[in-house]
């Protein structure tokens, strides 16, 4: 019987010693930066898309797509690809909805945060920054994806746009501290 224990205390050992391993291998390295992960570790990573523009506090009579892609709305920046709204929820007082409006050009999503972030339209102030996506789980699992209205990324995006949730989630935390000193 003790040579049973010493060998259940091995496996134990051994898997405890793997699983930890397996942890450091998941984080992200401080050279993660200058090349792409592995696929498989990609489910972790959102990307900024730096021509998807994200706007909350948009008026609920204005959520429609026609309509934000007037001239005298979202239209004036540039060609817009594709237009996402987020409706309110059913019995909500919620007055407000928000949408993912993807330009043709980055240049032009720049151009819409810069004049619409901070600004209000009918009243209501808005909010616009550049939106984030996560890689599309057929891309990560080197599979086809087949879905022509998928919206999630099929290539490794660029370096800088790239995140991991916790590195994010210490950028909020950090910037939380910098804005109650």
């Amino acid at each position: 019987m003790p040579c049973f224990g010493r060998v259940v205390k091995k496996n134990r050992e051994r898997k405890q010693k793997e699983k930890n391993e397996k942890k450091v291998s998941d984080r992200p390295s401080a050279n993660s930066k200058s090349q792409p992960p592995e696929r498989k570790q990609l489910h972790n990573y959102r990307v900024v898309q730096r021509n998807l523009v994200y706007v909350l506090g948009l008026p609920t009579a204005l959520s429609s797509e026609d309509t934000l892609r007037r001239p005298e709305y979202f239209g004036k920046f540039g060609k817009i690809s594709k237009i996402v709204i987020l409706h309110r929820t059913p019995g909500s007082s919620q007055t407000t909805t928000s949408a993912y409006i993807t330009y043709v050009l980055k240049e032009d999503a720049a151009a819409a945060i810069q004049v619409l972030d901070g600004s209000t339209l009918e009243g209501h102030p808005l909010k616009a920054s550049f939106g984030t996506t996560k890689y599309c789980n057929n891309w990560i699992r080197s599979l086809p994806c087949n879905n022509p209205d998928c919206v999630y990324l099929h290539d490794f995006g660029d370096d800088e746009d790239r995140f991991t949730k916790e590195e994010i989630q210490v950028s909020l935390a950090t910037l939380s501290v910098f804005v109650i000193i």
